[in-house]
């Protein structure tokens, strides 16, 4: 171990500044992923980065001459690292390394990777503790940072056109290769959401004083039950804008342990959910607006995209399973397990912020025909 101390430089036992943490040596097991890039030396302590709500993620600078200059290294508890009473299969990450071959050049998916639209690239992979090290795409904010940020309607567009494009060509693609169905076999991800999410919607509703709250408890767990059975399409799992890393006019779209071989609702559903309570909590009208264009132009490029295959991968069976998740999305972010850390954090249940957003959630559950959000999809 001496050796690579002094190859690499030293990493402090401190956890990586992460308390929390159950106990695991965790410098050490870098350090060991770390020997497999003899080309990459260390320059100074990893950086815990922030945005991601399920694992842990540091950023690690690399000394003049390395190769890379920087990687990120990312570690999957068998938790969620925002809420540790919430179990979580620790082999997700071992789904995301699959993704990340998948879409590399020579990977079954690596033609849909573009400049303007890719995934990191995969470094090194420890299965045995669930840690990754991965390409530093970029030292850019995410999509809910971009979207705080100054710009107008026609970049909002754009950026809503590239990412539609991207996920209705991912889910065209992937409706033909069979084979992606065993690679991305993740049914623990999906027996999680239906306890936490799609389990919990009654006692989130009632949280809210919704008078039918068994009604849309029953709607979102038919649904959750559904994505108990084999799916349809590869889909990325957890498509919201921290996911998404902006660089000009290019997209990164990181975090792909959730993704899985299922319903093409749970990513247009769940993207479409967030820049709707994005929207909803944003600064001004001006935010607001931009915000709710860049989902309209990503719904009419997805659909766009799936071309002559819209029915087959998506139809109006898609169209209302997306405004079901949609609803159950909001309802975890609002009155659920899900709120903190996030844009409606700390709000008691009788805010008016919190009241309209349960109305719009729930009223997407009871019936798509009252989604306006996602109208263009119907």
């Amino acid at each position: 171990m001496n050796d690579q101390i002094q190859k690499h430089g030293n990493i402090p036992d401190s956890k990586l500044d992460n308390p929390t943490l159950p106990d695991m040596d965790i410098p050490a097991v870098l350090m060991r992923l770390l020997s497999t890039m003899p080309e990459f030396a260390i320059d100074g302590e990893p950086k815990p980065l922030s945005g991601g709500l399920m694992n842990y993620v540091w950023r690690i600078e690399g000394k003049a001459g390395s190769s890379p200059d920087s990687l990120v290294a990312k570690w999957a508890p068998p938790f969620v690292a925002s809420s540790p009473n919430v179990q979580l299969d620790p082999n997700r990450i071992l789904i995301e390394a699959k993704a990340m071959k998948a879409f590399s050049p020579d990977g079954v998916m690596g033609a849909l990777a573009t400049d303007s639209v890719r995934l990191p690239g995969l470094y090194a992979l420890d299965e045995q503790h669930h840690l990754i090290l991965m390409e530093d795409v970029c030292r850019c904010p995410d999509l809910e940072t971009w979207l705080r940020e100054p710009h107008s309607n026609d970049e909002s567009e754009l950026l809503g056109n590239l990412l539609g494009e991207f996920i209705g060509k991912l889910h065209r693609v992937s409706a033909h290769i069979p084979g992606l169905s065993q690679e991305f076999n993740n049914p623990q991800i999906q027996r999680t959401r239906l306890d936490v999410q799609y389990g919990n919607i009654q006692n989130y509703a009632s949280r809210a004083d919704v008078p039918d709250a068994q009604v849309l408890a029953n709607r979102a767990m038919d649904f959750g039950r559904k994505l108990q059975l084999p799916g349809k399409v590869l889909i990325m799992g957890d498509l919201w804008p921290r996911s998404v890393i902006v660089s000009d006019a290019k997209l990164r779209i990181i975090d792909w342990e959730l993704a899985h071989y299922g319903k093409p609702a749970q990513d247009v559903g769940h993207f479409s959910a967030h820049l709707w309570m994005l929207a909803h909590r944003a600064a001004t009208p001006s935010i607001s607006k931009r915000i709710l264009s860049m989902n309209d132009a990503f719904l009419r490029a997805y659909r766009k995209s799936l071309g002559s295959d819209f029915e087959m991968v998506f139809g109006r069976e898609g169209f209302d399973e997306s405004s079901i998740h949609f609803g159950c999305e909001i309802l975890a972010r609002t009155v659920g397990i899900f709120q903190a850390g996030y844009v409606y954090e700390g709000l008691p249940v009788g805010d008016p912020a919190i009241v309209e957003a349960v109305e719009i959630a729930t009223s997407h559950i009871r019936s798509s025909s009252n989604s306006p959000v996602l109208s263009v999809l119907a």
